[in-house]
């Protein structure tokens, strides 16, 4: 039984091996005979596409670059630095007239004073620099996915601003609020959606009614999500989660308290509102944890502070500042143990770390660089007369355009930065498997089939074995061990026979059937040549795919190139053919450094070398310059899909 076994597996090792080598032909153009080759000439043949693999790993992978300009910068803290005056910086990527601002916020149609000197001010973090966002590019690199907010109205703040800043690159966006969102917007040129769930607790929560009939507490149940995002989670690739500014006795107070449930039943004792907070985000990230797809990017965003001076929000709080707090007042507003009506920021944040820690949910720390910035709420500017005096000043929402522009820049470059290390895993786990490959191939056959060969005995003693417990309860033994059972069935007889040369605990099996004559289908020359020109057919579709793909690759970079240097396409390259070689490293160089961490590989040489394609051949576009990667590709186009990898 295990010889036949042995058989059949190298049959079929044959035929893989056939299948290879078919396709291998086929990438070199060559019309062989789909025959299984010799041992020796078939090692020959995998020796070679072992080198061939090796060869484009060493000439790829190691050879890194050693320039400057391409070492990895040292981490970035984006959410600790400082606000700088510069009166110079860029207008705004939208004004009033976006379609999605909601009215209290839209400071610029309010005619809300000193909107000018409110977006002069630029965060500037510790040791780096923080780049506005550029929509077109955000966009594209976030096309065919989407984008989602769960949380309370600071959370739709956050959201406004950026549906507002993304519509600049795709005009023709439509409000979207399917799936029960609030607020959110398509971008149909990208399919992109973007949206806003609106769950101020995140848990589930209800009011009910007293034996009396009026409304009096409110259940929480802790360990169950809000209906609003519950079932909406797998719809998107990121998530920004927040909870904290419900979390007080302003908005549930005494008289309608919060009642908190697990598993149906109240918990007892009873919690006040901090402790359940507490517990609700305990839950809420354990619900993330274990339901949220782990392809997901999630992230849970910290409290942003309030500025209310002189009294809470009811008490006639006001926050008619025209400049943001120097860094020496910020423990004097929003420390705890100052007990200040600012408090509950940097509390809750306690709370929400704790609970994080451990987690692959990234915080989204936005509370720090928020608390300077008691100049840049709406305040008296509300947009509806009377409203002031109805609910008092805002001072805990943001004006738009404003704060939330500056959240939106530091939220696109912590997703583009976890794009590209997701792409570069990926690039390098591929990497890992071309080598992986190649040393198997580089092995040969016989090991392989030594190797099979003994696995393939101890699965037959395993399974001789497993065979006593398949025994009918009928099957009669004698101390030795020398018994006999046959049991009939419809197809097969089996018999249990203890041979002379097997240990004592040891029973084979063997199946007596009569053997039926298989003819093994063979193909005749007109469906081989079917075949080949079919497969040809595919390579050569993949092929002009690629070729188009690079085509635009360098279409994209060169336009980026240009724009860098602010210069039109054929001012551009008058002023290349103008100036000297050290010029021209100096300026490539230069846009290496901001861009290149799109475009990978990417290298001052194969840039200028583009560059000098574009300005000589003016009337052509011409495909970026052979790297290794390019170089092997052409050479073997089907590699990566042989190896699975397309």
């Amino acid at each position: 039984k295990t010889k036949n076994r042995f058989k059949r597996e190298i049959d079929r090792s044959e035929h893989t091996h056939s299948l290879l080598l078919r396709v291998i032909s086929m990438e070199f153009g060559s019309r062989r005979t789909y025959t299984t080759m010799p041992s020796k000439l078939r090692s020959s043949r995998l020796l070679l596409i072992s080198l061939l693999l090796l060869l484009f790993y060493s000439t790829t992978l190691l050879r890194r670059p050693t320039t400057p300009n391409l070492v990895s910068p040292p981490p970035c803290d984006l959410f600790s630095g400082r606000w700088v005056y510069t009166p110079e910086t860029p207008k705004p990527l939208y004004d009033e007239t976006c379609p999605f601002h909601r009215n209290a916020w839209n400071c610029l149609k309010n005619r809300r004073e000193n909107m000018g000197v409110i977006n002069s001010w630029r965060w500037v973090p510790d040791g780096c620099g923080l780049s506005r966002i550029d929509p077109t590019r955000f966009l594209e690199r976030m096309r065919n996915k989407n984008i989602g907010f769960v949380g309370d109205s600071l959370n739709e703040n956050f959201v406004v601003s950026l549906l507002c800043i993304l519509r600049v690159a795709d005009p023709s966006a439509v409000k979207w609020k399917k799936k029960k969102a609030w607020r959110g917007a398509y971008f149909p040129k990208f399919n992109v959606t973007v949206a806003y769930h609106r769950s101020v607790l995140l848990a589930k929560y209800n009011r009910e009614a007293n034996e009396d009939g009026v409304k009096g507490a409110y259940r929480v149940d802790v360990d169950v999500p809000a209906d609003e995002w519950i079932n909406v989670t797998s719809f998107y690739d990121v998530l920004v989660f927040n909870s904290g500014h419900w979390w007080g006795y302003d908005k549930f107070p005494k008289e309608t308290p919060l009642v908190f449930y697990r598993k149906g039943k109240p918990i007892h004792p009873p919690l006040d509102i901090l402790q359940g907070f507490e517990v609700v985000v305990q839950q809420m990230v354990s619900y993330i944890q274990r339901q949220v797809p782990a392809k997901t990017l999630k992230f849970w965003r910290l409290q942003s502070p309030r500025h209310f001076y002189g009294g809470d929000w009811n008490q006639n709080g006001s926050c008619l500042l025209d400049k943001p707090l120097d860094k020496d007042q910020l423990d004097l507003w929003f420390d705890p143990r100052n007990n200040g009506v600012n408090k509950e920021a940097r509390r809750i944040n306690q709370i929400i770390k704790s609970e994080l820690q451990n987690t692959e949910i990234k915080l989204l720390d936005l509370t720090h660089l928020s608390e300077y910035r008691a100049d840049a709420h709406p305040a008296i500017w509300l947009g509806k007369q009377d409203a002031v005096a109805i609910w008092g000043q805002d001072c805990m929402h943001w004006c738009l355009p404003g704060v939330p522009d500056t959240w939106v820049d530091i939220l696109a470059e912590l997703i583009l930065d976890t794009h590209h290390l997701h792409k570069t895993q990926t690039f390098n786990l591929y990497c890992e498997s071309v080598m992986l490959l190649g040393a198997c191939l580089c092995c040969g056959t016989d090991k392989a089939i030594k190797v099979r060969r003994e696995r393939e005995r101890e699965k037959s003693r395993k399974m001789s074995l497993r065979l006593l417990h398949l025994l009918p309860q009928n099957t009669s033994f004698n101390r030795n061990l020398e018994f006999r059972c046959l049991l009939t069935r419809p197809v097969t007889r089996i018999q249990c026979i203890r041979r002379e040369d097997e240990d004592d605990g040891i029973i084979s099996n063997r199946r007596t059937r009569k053997a039926k004559n298989k003819k093994k289908k063979t193909m005749s020359d007109s469906e081989l040549a079917k075949d080949l020109a079919r497969e040809i057919g595919k390579a050569n579709t993949v092929s002009e795919q690629r070729r188009e793909a690079m085509k635009k690759s360098g279409e994209i970079l060169w336009g980026e190139f240009c724009k860098h240097v602010g210069l039109k396409e054929e001012e551009m390259r008058v002023k290349w053919r103008k100036i000297g070689e050290e010029e021209k490293v100096v300026l490539v160089r230069e846009f290496v450094d901001e861009w290149g961490v799109d475009f990978q590989p990417l290298s001052v040489r194969s840039v200028k070398e583009m560059v000098e394609e574009e300005c000589l051949v003016a009337d052509k576009t011409i495909e970026p310059s052979s790297s290794a990667m390019s170089s092997f590709s052409g050479l073997f186009p089907g590699l990566k899909r042989i190896i699975g990898f397309e």
